[in-house]
């Protein structure tokens, strides 16, 4: 019911393909210019007017789900559970959770984001300290940085598990984990 003033429409993916950037593309074109823009890698200065973004993705041999936490500059908080309904590893789910956080923040009109999250991986792939390898998070590592591009300001920082409770209970609820 607290989603239902949202236009959220959540559609799975079905193959994971090199189709699936340009697909993206075309289905998500952006009003913003991204020539100028740049992904801000660091601590975030102290400021009220950014948003904080918590994610997880958990995935099981029988189901994979996401959590996500967002934090408006006043404090508000919007959580959100979803169910994948398709096969992925734990890092599909990680970056599945990321994208749907990154999409939902630009639909809210954030400019400032702060994403916190306890994927070293995931976190430390975008932030550029390690390469993305793997042709199966190839595409997801394409499109998170490509929503990126549409904030005036992000910073991507990894955080204890401990610190992600409220994201990783959620992602452990929908995955049955």
């Amino acid at each position: 019911m607290a989603l239902s003033e949202f236009s959220l429409q959540y559609v799975p993916q079905k193959v994971v393909k090199g189709q699936v950037l340009a697909d993206f593309l075309a289905q998500h074109p952006s009003p913003y210019s991204f020539g100028g823009n740049n992904i801000e890698v660091g601590m975030v200065a102290t400021r009220d007017n950014y948003w904080t973004m918590y994610f997880n993705g958990s995935s099981t041999s029988v189901s994979a789900g996401m959590g996500i936490v967002i934090q408006s500059p006043n404090h508000s908080c919007w959580y959100f559970s979803l169910k994948l309904d398709f096969d992925c590893t734990n890092n599909q789910a990680e970056y599945e959770a990321l994208i749907i956080g990154l999409d939902v923040l630009h639909d809210l009109r954030a400019t400032c984001v702060l994403i916190l999250g306890d994927s070293e991986l995931v976190i430390n792939q975008l932030n550029g300290t390690f390469r993305c390898m793997s042709c199966t998070l190839a595409p997801y590592h394409m499109v998170a940085n490509y929503l990126a591009k549409s904030f005036d300001g992000i910073t991507f920082k990894h955080i204890s598990r401990v610190r992600n409770t409220d994201a990783d209970e959620l992602a452990q609820i929908t995955s049955g984990a």
